[in-house]
């Protein structure tokens, strides 16, 4: 009889744990929410004609998958639509008033270029197996007041996409209409290499109107 009390609570536990959907935090749903979209710095390119138009397109993937962390794949394209950068996301609580995004490798991954255009993006694939966690290029943000979620990655060992850095620093604010997004190459007297300088704030995404972001999807 004890023994078999003892194993219905073990299955009642082991069912209480993977019942029902994952919890995030209101903050991480809310980062998440505001990250997704569509977005291009044509104002931005407008006030100063040095920069280089681009756009940047993040979709939530595997939502179906039960996990506890929420995934994002982020696409910039430039004026002729070709892409410049891809990033896959997970995004999860870190700590109080910290959540993180780690940020993920996939060792073909230009040949998913426009990926974020499909109806079930990275739907074949499957995070556990297809994936390389870069866990030193993970992106931390903190909430800044009720209308800003700031994010940088920490320390100086990131080398994704580092060229002839020594290391990367990505800085990415997220508002609900806009996104300040930079990449910075830096070198052994922690001096700038490439990116935008220090006083830059980076690609400015303002979110777009629906009629341009409702593309019809392959």
């Amino acid at each position: 009889m004890k023994k078999l009390a003892l194993v219905l609570l073990v299955v009642f536990a082991t069912t209480s744990v993977f019942a029902g959907p994952p919890r995030f935090s209101k903050d991480l749903r809310t980062l998440a929410a505001w990250f997704e979209g569509a977005y291009d710095n044509g104002s931005q390119v407008r006030r100063d004609t040095s920069i280089a138009y681009a756009e940047a397109h993040v979709v939530r993937i595997w939502e179906n998958l039960y996990t506890e962390a929420i995934w994002m794949y982020e696409e910039i394209i430039d004026e002729n639509q070709l892409t410049i950068s891809q990033r896959i996301y997970r995004f999860a609580d870190a700590q109080e008033g910290i959540h993180e995004a780690m940020i993920y490798d996939l060792s073909d991954m230009v040949r998913y270029a426009g990926e974020y255009q499909n109806t079930r993006p990275f739907d074949e694939l499957d995070p556990e197996t297809d994936l390389k966690g870069l866990l030193e290029c993970t992106v931390y943000f903190r909430k800044k007041g009720d209308k800003k979620y700031a994010g940088t990655t920490l320390g100086k060992e990131c080398g994704y996409g580092k060229k002839n850095a020594r290391y990367v620093v990505s800085s990415i604010d997220v508002y609900e209409d806009k996104l300040l997004r930079a990449d910075r190459g830096m070198g052994w007297d922690e001096e700038i290499l490439w990116g935008p300088p220090s006083e830059s704030r980076g690609f400015e995404f303002k979110r777009q109107v629906p009629e341009i972001e409702g593309k019809s999807r392959k």
